[in-house]
């Protein structure tokens, strides 16, 4: 197995040309925190893994289509260029494939993804695979979504703001009635603060004014 692709360049991600517009496959600009930026995914699936990796606490920073990798498994020549090239805060990092459904995919696309795994494997790299299921069915992404659909960056005013804030108000509190709360931080805010887990509650729930929301001391 040979390697004959250049050298990645995370500045020219994405480097992949949008492909054909069709059914749940279209460009959707993600606005990124981690990134400060946004990120162009190539369709509703990818832009829901990106809620996931803005929520991971180990996620540093994320790019899609990083690189487009060429080599030979085989005497067979490929060409792939994976969705996703994610950085973690321990100096780790992978490459991710989504997919709605991997046992619907072409064989031609899954000998590709399968040689690519020996050659992650060859090369010390990490490769995953997520699917729809994986990434859309559970509550708690519900709950995160909304979340994050809701959530701007906290800027030093707002932070203290709300540092002085939460160690006079009495905790546990509902979300309608810290929202309520006219000395209390804005509403973009207490959703950042719930997202990054700042602000405890169950998130298996759905996000209502009754959602049960709590602080401690060790969140500040």
């Amino acid at each position: 197995m040979i390697i004959t692709s250049k050298s990645m360049n995370l500045e020219d991600s994405p480097v992949r040309q949008p492909p054909r517009r069709r059914r749940q496959n279209f460009i959707v600009n993600f606005p990124s925190l981690k990134n400060g930026r946004s990120i162009e995914c190539e369709s509703v699936l990818e832009s829901s893994y990106c809620v996931w990796l803005e929520y991971l606490p180990s996620v540093l920073r994320y790019y899609t289509q990083p690189h487009t990798f060429t080599w030979v498994d085989e005497l067979k020549r490929y060409h792939y260029t994976p969705d996703f090239f994610v950085l973690l805060k321990n100096d780790e990092s992978y490459f991710c494939e989504v997919k709605h459904d991997f046992a619907k995919q072409r064989q031609s696309r899954l000998d590709k993804l399968a040689s690519f795994q020996r050659l992650c494997k060859q090369e010390g790299w990490i490769f995953h695979r997520q699917n729809q299921e994986n990434l859309t069915s559970s509550p708690l992404f519900q709950s995160i979504k909304t979340l994050y659909s809701r959530s701007r960056h906290v800027n030093e005013q707002q932070e203290l703001h709300f540092r002085n804030y939460s160690r006079h108000r009495i905790w546990p509190t509902t979300l309608g009635e810290l929202i309520a709360d006219k000395a209390g931080p804005n509403d973009s805010t207490i959703y950042y603060y719930l997202f990054t887990k700042r602000l405890t509650a169950d998130l298996t729930q759905r996000i209502t004014l009754n959602l049960k929301v709590d602080w401690t001391p060790s969140h500040a």
